[in-house]
C-alpha cells in the first residue's frame, strides 16, 4: 500500500555536500523515522521513476516533485520519504540498479560515497587548463597550462574576417596542447580510471571532444555532469575532485 500524502510541496533546501557532510546527514537520517527509501538508476527516464515511486508514494505534488528533480540527475538518485519530508540525492558516481526497501536503507548509498575510486579530470577555458589523477582526494599526478586565445572580434570586414582565421588557429593549437598534456598524463592510467569528470562551458568542452580523438578513450568512462570551475589552475585540483565526490541534496517538504 503506498503512502497517502497531501497535494502539495515545497523546496525547503538545495546543498551539494562534500563526502564528510554527507556521511554526517546519513546518519542524522537513519535516526529519524522514515516511510521508505527508493534507489533510481543512472539513465532511468522519468516514466520508469514514476513506476518505481508508485509502488510506494500515491500520486501528488511531492510525488511529482520528486520525479522531476530524480529525473534530472546524470547518476541516478535516492530517495529517502518519511513522514512529510523527502530527501532526493543526486550521488557521486552512476547508480547501476534500481531498489526500493522500506524504512530507512542508507547502507548502499554510504558504501558508495565511502569509496576512493581513481578519478581523472579535465578542467579547460580558453587559453587555461588543468588536468589531474586522484584516489579519493588524494591527488596522484596533475599539471596545467596555458595558451593564448584572443577574445572574440566583434567589428566588421575583412580584417575581422583575418582576426577570425587566426583566432581559430590559436584554438586548434590550444586544443591540441590540451590533449597532448592530458595523454601524457592520463593514458597510462586509462584501464585503472574508475571516472573521468570535466571541467568547463560546455561549448568548449564540445570543441575539445570534436578536435581530438584521445578523449574518445574515456568516453565510456565519463560522468556526465560538468564541474563548476573557476580558474583550470593545479592549484584548484584538489577542489575539483572534492566536487567530483560530493552528492547534491534536494529536501521536500509537504
Amino acid at each position: 500500500m503506498s503512502v497517502n500524502r497531501y497535494n502539495y510541496a515545497m523546496l525547503k533546501s538545495q546543498s551539494l555536500l562534500p563526502r564528510r557532510r554527507m556521511l554526517q546527514l546519513l546518519d542524522e537520517t537513519g535516526r529519524q523515522p522514515m516511510d521508505f527509501t527508493l534507489y533510481i538508476k543512472a539513465g532511468t527516464a522519468a516514466g520508469e521513476i514514476e513506476k518505481e515511486l508508485a509502488k510506494a508514494l500515491d500520486r501528488g505534488m511531492v510525488f511529482d516533485e520528486i520525479v522531476e528533480k530524480a529525473a534530472l540527475s546524470s547518476t541516478g538518485a535516492v530517495i529517502f520519504y518519511g513522514r512529510g519530508r523527502a530527501l532526493v540525492i543526486w550521488p557521486p558516481f552512476p547508480l547501476k540498479e534500481n531498489g526500493l526497501s522500506g524504512g530507512f536503507d542508507g547502507e548502499r548509498l554510504k558504501k558508495e560515497i565511502e569509496r576512493e575510486p581513481l578519478i581523472g579530470l579535465v578542467l579547460v577555458r580558453l587559453g587555461q587548463y588543468a588536468v589531474g589523477i586522484f584516489r579519493g582526494e588524494e591527488m596522484v599526478e596533475g599539471k596545467a597550462g596555458t595558451g593564448l586565445v584572443h577574445a572574440r572580434h566583434h567589428k566588421g570586414g575583412s580584417s575581422a574576417n583575418r582576426f577570425a582565421r587566426h583566432r581559430e588557429k590559436q584554438m586548434e593549437y590550444f586544443f591540441t596542447r590540451v590533449e597532448q598534456h592530458s595523454r601524457e598524463l592520463l593514458e597510462g592510467h586509462i584501464r585503472e580510471i574508475d571516472y573521468f569528470f570535466y571541467g568547463g562551458a560546455r561549448d568548449t568542452l564540445h570543441r575539445l571532444w570534436r578536435q581530438c580523438l584521445f578523449f574518445k578513450k574515456l568516453e565510456d568512462k565519463k560522468v556526465d555532469r560538468l564541474l563548476s570551475l573557476r580558474e583550470p589552475r593545479r592549484s584548484n585540483l584538489r577542489d575539483a575532485a572534492t566536487e567530483a565526490l560530493s552528492s547534491r541534496v534536494f529536501e521536500l517538504i509537504e
